[in-house]
This record gives structure tokens, sequence and C-alpha cells, in this order.
């Protein structure tokens, strides 16, 4: 639960961010960012010379993939919409009632991890989800070092909704999508209290 508040923690600081650049041109690139998880996940599976290390469930609107060094949750509407109505239902943690109606505008989660694949993927697919996201809002964008975290996402003219969130992290091979929006009052409200 830490490091999904902390993840909405970021999402929250949002609605008061300036983009990065002056006048994003397009919003975010959902159908290109799924067709180069895909591309990379066949690419590293047929790279792979290992099969007791592959794992995959897929159900319709669910797909949990680790094959090839690449991992991969995606989630579909269907399945966040029920995960989180019984999450709300749930006796106990008030925290999580409250992400959870939250999250319900969701229209697909995904998280990727591809630190595990070789390095040539590795560099060809940041460079690839860099070109795709090139264009898109800037709305964050936070340094550790030689380490970056580049959020991009599409904030409402009145900045009470914030919608396609994209973590991008290259140097640890990692990237989040949340589709669907958020509204960005809610989500600094839940921030307020999970942090109590």
């Amino acid at each position: 639960m830490k490091k999904f508040v902390t993840i909405l923690m970021l999402v929250a600081t949002l609605s008061g961010c300036k983009a990065k650049t002056a006048a994003p041109t397009e919003s975010v690139k959902k159908s290109r960012i799924e067709t180069l998880v895909n591309n990379l996940q066949r690419e590293a599976s047929g790279r792979s010379d290992s099969a007791d290390e592959d794992a995959s469930i897929s159900l319709p609107g669910l797909k949990i993939v680790s094959k090839g060094g690449v991992e991969i949750v995606s989630v579909s509407k269907f399945w966040v919409k029920s995960a989180m109505g019984i999450a709300a239902r749930s006796e106990g943690d008030e925290n999580l009632k409250e992400a959870a109606s939250l999250m319900k505008s969701l229209t697909k989660l995904m998280v990727v991890s591809y630190d595990g694949c070789e390095e040539s993927l590795r560099n060809n697919f940041s460079g690839k989800i860099s070109k795709a996201l090139k264009g898109s809002e800037l709305l964050m964008e936070a340094k550790d070092g030689s380490e970056t975290m580049s959020i991009y996402g599409v904030t409402s003219k009145d900045g009470k909704t914030v919608k396609d969130i994209v973590l991008f992290a290259p140097e640890n091979n990692a990237l989040i999508c949340f589709f669907g929006s958020l509204d960005t009052d809610r989500l600094g409200s839940f921030i307020e209290k999970a942090s109590r």
C-alpha cells in the first residue's frame, strides 16, 4: 500500500504543475504504447532460451506475463472496477476503500518492468517509448542522481482531472500507465488522509 500511496502522492501534485513543454501538441499515445509493450514482450520471448523461468496468466482483460526478462501486468477496466469494487466493500482499511473509489474511473492499468531482458532490447524499447511520448504533456520530472522519472498525462483546462498518466523511468527500465482519468481534488484529499 505504501508504494501505491507514493505513486498517488506524485500524481496528486500534478494538478498544480505546469507542463515542461510550452504547448504540447498531443496527448499520450495509448495505443502506440500498448503496441510497443506487446512488441517488446514478443521480442524478449523470442530471445529467451529458458522456458522454465517464463510464466503467464491470460484472461480476457487481464494479462500477467513474465518472459525473457520482461514482466508485464495489464489490467482492463472490467478488472480494475471489479478489484476496486471488492476493495471498497471490504472491512477495515479506510484508505484502501478511498483509493478504490478514486481508481474506479481508470480504464486500464499497465505496469512494465524490462530490466531482465537483453541490453539492446532495453535501450531500443526505452528509445521507442521516449519517441512515442515526445510532444505529450510532461507534467513532472523527478531526478535522483543519474536516474529520471518522467510523468506524462493530460490535465483538463480547469485542472480538476488528469488523464492517461504515464510514469516512465528509463534508467530503471520501468513503465507504469494509468489510462483513464483521476479527479485531482479527490486525489489530493486521499493523499492528505493517507499521509496522517
